[in-house]
């Protein structure tokens, strides 16, 4: 009797798993009417002493479409997994942080760094969450070693 419900349970678990194969995850996620330009740059951190990155680029000029409403994170996410780029954050709601970009982390760079995004030239003072995007945005992910000096967002206090 215990085989039987223990099995059964099993069965029940199994098949309520989504399991993808690689391609089925990786599938294109754009959607939408709307479009934006997504980039993603780590060349302060190959400048950076005793660097083991030799490549800027991580992303170039990627194209893609989102629905009215979506955010920089939702084309972030979805440009990442298109192109099969790794991704770690923290945060939840409006106040998601990116740590770390194809295996490049906050703090690899020195105290410092890390990865900090613009639209359209400007750096947004609200995480990337909260940040909804219109048509023609043009997103870049860029990495600082000097908390934004090196890639033109200057602290102010």
């Amino acid at each position: 009797m215990k085989k039987t419900i223990i099995l059964i349970l099993l069965i029940f678990l199994l098949s309520s798993c989504s399991i993808k194969t690689p391609d089925e995850y990786y599938k294109n996620t754009d959607s939408g009417e709307l479009t934006a330009k997504i980039s993603i740059n780590c060349e302060t951190a190959v400048k950076y002493k005793n660097s083991k990155r030799k490549k800027a680029a991580i992303l170039k000029d990627y194209k893609m479409s989102f629905k009215k409403g979506d955010t920089v994170y939702t084309a972030f996410k979805n440009a990442c997994k298109n192109n099969k780029i790794h991704f770690e954050y923290s945060g939840s709601a409006d106040s998601i942080y990116i740590k770390g970009i194809d295996y490049l982390y906050e703090f690899d760079c020195g105290d410092l760094s890390g990865w900090e995004y613009s639209v359209n030239g400007k750096f947004p003072n609200v995480g990337c969450n909260a940040f909804k995007l219109k048509n023609g945005d043009e997103i870049r992910w860029l990495y600082t070693c000097d908390l934004g000096a090196d890639i033109g967002n200057k602290y102010k206090e």
